[in-house]
């Protein structure tokens, strides 16, 4: 009775040895191949993922500097220091403006004064002037675009420029450009052009104009500028102080795209409610890479007069 369960025993632990049948073998090898299959597309998702992340990380993050920086000009236009101690400024004569605190230009790169071509993609110019303060090095208050301090000198309509537009580098990738400098009368010394931020396909730029402090934003676009002539006011809006905010729209560059038909021409869609409401480009020539648009609306703090305020900022004083 014994020798049959001895029997048993050794043939099971004979089959154990022995490895797999081959349909246990046929059985496992898609199930693994499966498993495998299943874990190298989760992998691949998340690193996708983790790409557009960072891409859109990287694209908010340029964005949201440039726009800072441009806002931060916009509030700084026409910017006087008169305080004596840290800077006395003389003017030019009572009641005189003795050179516009902003100007912009659609369509321009360079500079205000001379439009020698037109900026990447129809892109706008803005210029903004402003004056120093603290003596010596500067006390830190004022800031050109490119994030120098600027000190205050009191010579006679001494200002400080800068300007900002978009052109492409010789890297062939358009970005957002900064100049600065100072003006005294008719001299104007102004240093190279540098980037501000890489990635910047396009800069658009509405003007918002109000009659009163409490009354709506009116949005105008800027005039086109004749070559190597200052830029014009839009007509009809009393001049460049009038001006009360600035829209800004820029369209950034992202990721290459993946899976997509190259397409020659693309079409964007600009600004937004709060600036005047949605308008359309065509952009030529952007690549084939993701494009995304920021909108920021920035607002003027001085009215860069003498002893004269504009109709607007006096209205909401």
């Amino acid at each position: 009775m014994n020798a049959p369960r001895r029997d048993v025993g050794n043939a099971m632990r004979k089959r154990r040895m022995a490895g797999f049948t081959l349909l246990e073998g046929a059985l496992a090898m898609p199930l693994g191949l499966l498993v495998v299959m299943a874990a190298t597309a989760i992998y691949l998702a998340g690193i996708r993922l983790w790409r557009v992340q960072a891409e859109r990380y990287d694209v908010n993050e340029r964005a949201v500097f440039a726009l800072t920086q441009l806002a931060r000009a916009v509030g700084m236009a026409g910017y006087r220091n008169w305080d004596p101690m840290e800077g006395a400024i003389r003017l030019p004569g009572q009641g005189e403006r003795g050179w516009p605190s902003l100007r912009v230009s659609a369509e321009c790169a360079g500079t205000a004064d001379g439009c020698l071509r037109f900026g990447w993609q129809g892109s706008a110019l803005l210029e903004v002037q402003f004056h120093g303060a603290g003596f010596s090095k500067g006390n830190g208050a004022i800031h050109n675009c490119a994030g120098r301090r600027v000190k205050a000198t009191g010579r006679p309509d001494e200002r400080q420029l800068s300007i900002f537009y978009v052109d492409k580098g010789e890297d062939a990738i358009p970005s957002l450009y900064c100049r600065y400098g100072s003006r005294q009368v008719k001299a104007t010394d102004l240093h190279r052009a540098q980037v501000l931020v890489r990635g910047v396909e396009a800069m658009y730029i509405r003007l918002g104009f109000r009659d009163s402090g409490t009354g709506g934003l009116r949005w105008v676009a800027p005039v086109r500028q004749m070559r190597n002539r200052p830029p014009r006011p839009p007509a009809g809006e009393r001049g460049w102080e009038n001006v009360a905010a600035v829209a800004f729209s820029l369209v950034m560059r992202g990721a290459p795209r993946s899976g997509g038909k190259p397409r020659a021409v693309r079409v964007v869609e600009v600004f937004d409610a709060a600036s005047g409401g949605r308008e359309f480009k065509q952009l030529g020539k952007a690549g084939d890479v993701h494009l995304h648009v920021f909108n920021a609306v920035a607002y003027r703090r001085n009215d860069g007069g003498v002893e004269e305020e504009a109709k607007w900022l006096a209205s909401s004083s």
